[in-house]
């Protein structure tokens, strides 16, 4: 498959769409609990333009255990890499076990499926949509990425249908209007199969504002701002490093751009619990 939009202006475009710069920490880890189990933590945005499913997948195949638990904390990523990963544990030799233990959405929802059983704590979330692009072009361009996101969509249907046993009309609907699932709820629709009790609530660790049903709760984070995450903020609206220094320190008057940097402190408090 030709994948043109993979290119650095469309990379800078997905960090500025996903709130994260480039440069990404480890994005998987995998541990050898034992000859007989293993462990791979999957705990970040998937594929391009962070990560590169290929490694992971050539990583996965040389795991020999009988018992591979992914454990999953995502917000979602590239479609096409992560059907990549689904397919790649989906058919692996061992017994898969997918665990939620924080977020599971778009693309991160998807990975779960490929569990023999899904397993979730009670305090995580879940979350199916329709798949979207950033796109441009005239009309006959955009004519041709709605119908592939069709296809797209289509597949991605399959494979919560394959695990949930719901109609596909329902599953649709679901998708359509991108739905967000307690652990709970999850099970009640059969995405999930165990429930597993945790202590504390969930808090966001992602940020979720590209989406637009995110529930109050869970965007909401009590990270109290540093004098560091103040600056940057500031900095973000506009204001020199010393006037930005001056302005902490209680040394300026000035008052111009106010309701920017409220606006811009505003937005730190949701993404402060992101990476």
């Amino acid at each position: 498959m030709n994948l043109k939009y993979r290119n650095h202006k469309n990379a800078d475009s997905v960090a500025k769409f996903w709130g994260k710069p480039l440069d990404k920490p480890d994005w998987y880890k995998i541990e050898n609990r034992s000859d007989d189990e293993a462990e791979i933590l999957i705990y970040d945005i998937i594929g391009w333009p962070y990560n590169d499913a290929s490694e992971f997948v050539r990583n996965l195949n040389g795991i020999n255990a009988k018992t591979i638990t992914v454990r999953i904390n995502s917000p979602g990523g590239d479609v096409f890499d992560g059907t990549a990963i689904f397919n790649a544990l989906a058919n692996h030799k061992a017994k898969i076990i997918t665990r939620v233990e924080g977020l599971a959405a778009s693309m991160g929802s998807v990975l779960a499926m490929a569990g023999k059983e899904v397993q979730a704590y009670s305090n995580t979330m879940m979350m199916i949509h329709d798949p979207w692009v950033l796109a441009a072009g005239n009309q006959y361009d955009l004519r041709d990425i709605a119908d592939l996101l069709e296809k797209i969509g289509e597949n991605l249907l399959a494979i919560y249908t394959g695990k949930t046993k719901s109609g596909k009309k329902d599953m649709a609907a679901m998708m359509k209007a991108e739905t967000w699932m307690t652990a709970k709820e999850a099970k009640e629709k059969g995405f999930v199969d165990t429930i597993l009790e945790s202590g504390k609530g969930l808090k966001a660790q992602f940020d979720l504002s590209v989406y637009a049903n995110v529930p109050d709760d869970l965007i909401q984070c009590n990270h109290e701002l540093t004098e560091r995450d103040a600056e940057k903020a500031l900095r973000d609206a506009g204001f020199s490093r010393a006037k930005a220094k001056a302005l902490l320190a209680g040394r300026s008057q000035d008052t111009e751009g106010i309701e920017e940097i409220a606006a811009q402190l505003k937005n730190l408090t949701v993404k402060i619990g992101g990476k």
